[in-house]
């Protein structure tokens, strides 16, 4: 079996979330600031040479709750 190829931000955001738990601190999903957070877990992926893949219910933005990504929509 080959090296996984890619990796969801918003898993890595929930296990961040865990590990900032299970290490004490309190964190907290501040409103309107999803997009930070998916910038800041797909970069921290791509400098460790991982692609962000996100699931398709995911990259869909069907009732504008999930932040607008230029990279799923090709603007």
């Amino acid at each position: 079996m080959g090296e996984p190829r890619g990796y969801d931000p918003y898993r890595l955001i929930d296990d961040v979330e865990s590990l900032l738990a299970e290490r004490g601190f309190t964190p907290e999903r501040l409103p309107g600031r999803g997009g930070d957070r998916l910038a800041g877990a797909s970069r921290l992926l791509r400098g460790f040479g991982v692609e962000p893949r996100v699931s398709p219910e995911d990259g869909l933005d069907l009732d504008g709750h999930v932040p607008y990504q230029a990279r799923i929509n090709q603007d």
